[in-house]
């Protein structure tokens, strides 16, 4: 049989990478299993190959952000794939050096490793000039402003979604990151102190959600203008739109996502804030099942957290919690948990433990603004 030339194969790559990036799932099964079925009669090519398996790589991220399982069957095979493509890092040079270093920040977000996500998407930034195509430059902005927003260097963050969604728009197929661009736009407005100006940015991703074959993102996007609400003091809104959150997460059959964990957390707060303590202790041991089933020990903390603090009056408990999240350098979340202790402890009355909660702010504050120093350069 006739060899298949590698640079044939490296085009067809390239076409399953281009409908990876849009969320094209069908047409990047198929053009994966034609460029599989090339391999074996494929002339030698151990650069191409490794190309193939960062392909791969990226390939079940989007699968796993799309439709995650719920027995965590392809969790399981995307651990063992990346540990795989680790292994051959030594080998990677150029452009592949890019895709590794970018691919594998992606992964290490969504196992909550903040510090190393930056520390590849650092890496991978030294080699971006190798990268022509505008969408791929879009991908990496994108990225950076998402982790960058999650460890509150909010300018930083708004600097790079800016340059992303510029492109985003310009393009007709790519509405599910124009979508998840407009919730890191009102993200960073939300924790610059202007819930309002992050309200519309999230009415226009529920408007495009509801188009879109991305269902999930349509609790994503009742979930943030829940939070518009709650940092506007509209908590009843806010449980209004958290409530139906929840309920288009399951109706779609996400209850295995542990993104439903979030209105859930925020659902809790609200509740216990506007004194409805049973519907908070209603909301906190669903959520707490759920974090259990999901294995998610960051929301397990939390939870654990939210209960000390509004019901058990454990301090000890709080204080363990606490310090599994530093432990994992969860300052931006542990931030906002001392505020509430602070809030809460204020309204009972017990100075002492209050003005306690308020140090931590501080402290917490202070991790944030060293979280620039904390990463490779």
């Amino acid at each position: 049989m006739e060899k298949v030339l590698s640079s044939h194969v490296g085009l067809k790559i390239n076409e399953w990478y281009y409908h990876i990036q849009r969320f094209n799932v069908p047409d990047a099964e198929a053009y994966k299993e034609e460029i599989k079925s090339l391999l074996d009669n494929m002339e030698e090519n151990q650069d191409l190959l490794l190309y193939f398996s960062l392909m791969e790589f990226r390939h079940k991220l989007m699968l796993d952000y799309l439709k995650p399982l719920e027995n965590g069957k392809e969790r399981a095979n995307f651990r063992e794939l990346a540990m795989k493509i680790k292994k051959d890092q030594e080998k990677l040079t150029g452009l592949l050096e890019y895709y590794f270093n970018f691919f594998y920040g992606m992964y290490e977000i969504e196992n909550y490793e903040y510090l190393n996500a930056i520390t590849f998407y650092k890496r991978a930034e030294k080699k971006l000039s190798l990268v022509s195509d505008d969408i791929e430059r879009a991908e990496f902005n994108y990225k950076m402003a998402e982790i960058y927003y999650h460890m509150k260097q909010n300018h930083m963050s708004m600097h790079h979604i800016a340059q992303a969604i510029d492109c985003y728009k310009e393009k007709d197929t790519y509405t599910v990151r124009q979508i998840q661009c407009s919730f890191v736009i009102g993200l960073n407005y939300i924790d610059m102190g202007c819930p309002e100006k992050a309200t519309p940015h999230f009415e226009y991703a529920l408007e495009k959600s509801s188009d879109n074959s991305t269902k999930r993102l349509k609790g994503s996007a009742l979930y943030n203008i829940g939070l518009s609400y709650f940092h506007n003091d509209e908590r009843l809104m806010a449980i209004k739109y958290f409530n139906e959150s929840i309920h288009s997460f399951k109706e779609q059959g996400y209850e295995h996502l542990n993104k439903i964990l979030d209105p859930m957390v925020m659902l809790t707060k609200s509740y216990f804030k506007t004194d409805q303590n049973d519907l908070g202790l209603y909301a906190l041991n669903e959520g707490m099942e759920l974090a259990e089933k999901l294995k998610d020990d960051i929301f397990i903390s939390t939870f654990t957290i939210l209960k000390a603090l509004y019901l058990e009056n454990n301090v000890n408990r709080i204080k363990e919690a606490m310090a599994y999240l530093e432990s994992k350098s969860f300052f931006a979340n542990l931030e906002d948990l001392s505020k509430d202790a602070a809030m809460h402890y204020s309204k009972a009355g017990d100075i002492e433990r209050a003005n306690e909660s308020y140090k931590k702010v501080l402290y917490f504050q202070h991790q944030i603004k060293r979280g620039d120093c904390l990463y490779e350069i």
